[in-house]
């Protein structure tokens, strides 16, 4: 529980024990025990999550998969901590870039790029958190339908750099306080990090190239408890709506309908690799114990995914393709510094 459901003295709602989570009131006509791969229990670490769960994926992305993580949940249960944790209990972020530059020292007879971006979703606007002056991002999608974004992409060789961008961004995502959080994030983010690597004794050998996303998902929010008026008001709408159409396209997947929505929001139009498509993908669901409602909509909402399948494969280039992405990169990053200048 956290310390302001402790300063109002609130009721411990739910129990845990292994891999399960269920309601603690047996009288409730919600009587369900939700079974998942792992449940952690309010004392585990950052580094808990990471080592049981976190690291096999992100082994597979130095590998050449593309994978995603997600924090999902309601608004104050923990999600952002998550992924930026604090400096005694470091974060996905920082956990991340400590076993990715790892391997790279590790792996002499390689050779690497890695890139990373940053972006957010605020009220269905995507804004480029690396580039103040690149905002209203278009989606658009090459021939493999991928997804593409003009977001300015960094050149990163060691942790630091990674998470100087990281804070970078973070000072101008937006955040405020709501009566259920003194700084809720009013705006989905995807962190990018963008790995390619070859053998370094073949110039023209093949190039694989992987993404990793982490994901920190505003919060659903309901108005009666966060008390949210104006502005505030509306940007929990939008947060809820595309909420409510991600979970629209997991039902519509785990259903194994022929069309999906993911045209619906912005959040699932980025996130049609991951959600069904060429991605591992892991869902971290943060929960509070000292609510009822909105914590079992987390437990619903990560069952429904369960049944979710993606369709994944290393990610290969050969020398063809890796250079004429090298001049569409390039294309793209000219565009962007010309605008800006514009601009100014």
């Amino acid at each position: 529980m956290i310390h302001r459901e402790v300063a109002d003295g609130l009721e411990r709602l739910w129990n845990v024990r292994v891999n399960c989570i269920w309601e603690a009131d047996e009288s409730s006509r919600h009587g369900e025990v939700y079974i998942f791969d792992h449940v952690f229990k309010q004392e585990c670490t950052n580094s808990d999550v990471y080592g049981s769960v976190v690291k096999p994926l992100v082994d597979s992305f130095m590998e050449g998969f593309n994978a995603t993580i997600f924090a999902y949940g309601q608004t104050s249960s923990g999600k952002t901590h998550t992924i930026l944790g604090n400096k005694t209990d470091p974060g996905l972020f920082q956990l991340v870039s400590n076993q990715l530059f790892q391997h790279v020292a590790d792996q002499v007879d390689k050779r690497y790029l890695i890139r990373c971006s940053y972006i957010e979703i605020y009220n269905e606007k995507i804004n480029d958190l690396l580039d103040k002056s690149n905002q209203g991002l278009t989606i658009r999608e090459d021939i493999k339908g991928n997804v593409l974004l003009d977001a300015r992409e960094a050149v990163v060789d060691n942790v630091d750099k990674v998470m100087e961008n990281m804070m970078q961004g973070n000072k101008i995502r937006r955040v405020a306080a709501t009566r259920m959080n003194e700084r809720s994030s009013r705006s989905h983010t995807i962190f990018r990090i963008i790995l390619e690597s070859k053998d370094a004794n073949q110039k023209d050998g093949p190039v694989h190239i992987s993404y990793l996303n982490l994901m920190d998902l505003a919060g659903s929010e309901r108005v009666s408890l966060t008390k949210a008026a104006g502005e505030r008001l509306k940007e929990g709408a939008n947060i809820n709506k595309s909420l409510s159409v991600l979970g629209n396209v997991i039902r519509q997947l785990s259903e194994g309908k022929e069309f999906i929505s993911y045209r619906d929001s912005k959040l699932t139009r980025l996130l049609s690799q991951a959600l069904g498509g060429n991605a591992k993908s892991l869902i971290i669901g943060n929960v509070t114990l000292a609510a009822e409602e909105e914590t079992r909509s987390t437990p619903e909402f990560a069952q429904s995914t369960k049944t979710v399948k993606n369709k994944t494969k290393v990610n290969i280039l050969s020398a063809t393709e890796e250079t004429l992405q090298g001049y569409q990169n390039l294309t793209r990053d000219l565009e962007t510094r010309l605008k800006s200048r514009q601009l100014s």
